[in-house]
């Protein structure tokens, strides 16, 4: 056998194990004490406390979930907002884009109607200077018909009769072409 099995055990009686009706009652004795002492001085003041603590917990909670809400009703109220900004600003962008079209339009309008004016006053300028030219010739030609047929007549005619026999001549004569090469 090993070297152990020469040792005797002697049981020691444990103390801790040992029933003692005295030592029981007065533990009982010493809980109930303390239990009552840790009830009115420690559980109720704990108690209160974490009751309280529940209570403004449950209060942060009902805040949180009311600010979230009102964050949500603003947020929507933020977003309806904006889309109303973009929609104003797209109409204002749409009145500003007709409105130069508008403008633009009316712009050539009038340069063109301002054209339309000065070609029709050139015209009329061209035409009275055209007629003016014409009845200037026709009076040149008819002064120079007179002293022609004067010279060629080696009398004189009165100047009614030579203007009306210019103006017979004339009329009978063919002065478009003069007209036209003008």
């Amino acid at each position: 056998m090993g070297p152990l099995a020469h040792v005797t055990t002697t049981e020691a009686a444990n103390p801790l194990l040992e029933v003692s009706p005295g030592l029981m009652i007065w533990t009982v004795v010493l809980f109930l004490l303390t239990l009552l002492v840790m009830k009115k001085y420690v559980f109720g003041p704990v108690g209160q406390a974490i009751e309280k603590r529940r209570a403004q917990i449950a209060t942060s909670i009902d805040e949180a979930e009311s600010s979230r809400d009102e964050a949500l009703r603003l947020l929507e109220d933020y977003r309806q907002r904006l889309a109303e900004a973009r929609k104003e600003a797209d109409e204002l962008r749409e009145r500003g884009r007709r409105e130069g079209e508008r403008a633009r339009q009316e712009l050539v309008s009038t340069a063109e109607q301002q054209r339309d004016r000065i070609l029709t006053d050139s015209r009329t300028q061209l035409d009275a200077q055209q007629r003016q030219a014409m009845s200037d010739i026709r009076d040149d030609v008819v002064g120079l018909a007179l002293l022609a047929a004067e010279r060629v007549t080696r009398k004189s005619l009165s100047d009614d009769d030579h203007r009306r026999l210019v103006e017979q001549a004339l009329d009978e004569s063919d002065l478009s072409a003069l007209s036209r090469g003008g």
